[in-house]
């Protein structure tokens, strides 16, 4: 994901279509979203029924398979919002550390660091 533009580079400022550029590029290179993404795909091939019910918004009979079918889905979109939501985690750390580093914090805060430690040193 290192050549993902951050949120200020951006040319809308749009959030959300940030955020799902961020989970297109997840879906090429992390394998183990990929793999979650299979899975789910690979559930609802067997299952048509829970297709209806999830993407056609049908109110179809499950059989006791498609139920079981249905707790293994939970668990795999489960598994996505948890990579999603680390996802989102480590870019928003990466927006504010490029944000700071345009206002020039991030100078400032290693020459604070710079003096913190050598005057510790002084005193030892």
């Amino acid at each position: 994901m290192n050549n993902i533009e951050t949120y200020f580079e951006t040319e809308d400022g749009n959030l959300w279509s940030y955020l799902e550029s961020t989970t297109y590029h997840m879906e090429e290179a992390d394998e183990e979203y990929q793999t979650i993404l299979n899975n789910i795909e690979e559930i609802l091939d067997k299952h048509p029924n829970l297709r209806e019910i999830l993407e056609d918004e049908k109110v179809v009979e499950l059989t006791l398979d498609d139920a079981k079918a249905l707790q293994e889905l939970q668990v795999q979109y489960l598994n996505k919002r948890d990579i999603d939501m680390r996802n989102s985690f480590y870019l928003g750390g990466r927006n504010l550390y490029y944000y700071l580093k345009q206002m020039k914090l991030i100078d400032w805060l290693k020459r604070q660091i710079d003096v913190a430690f050598f005057m510790s040193i002084e005193r030892n």
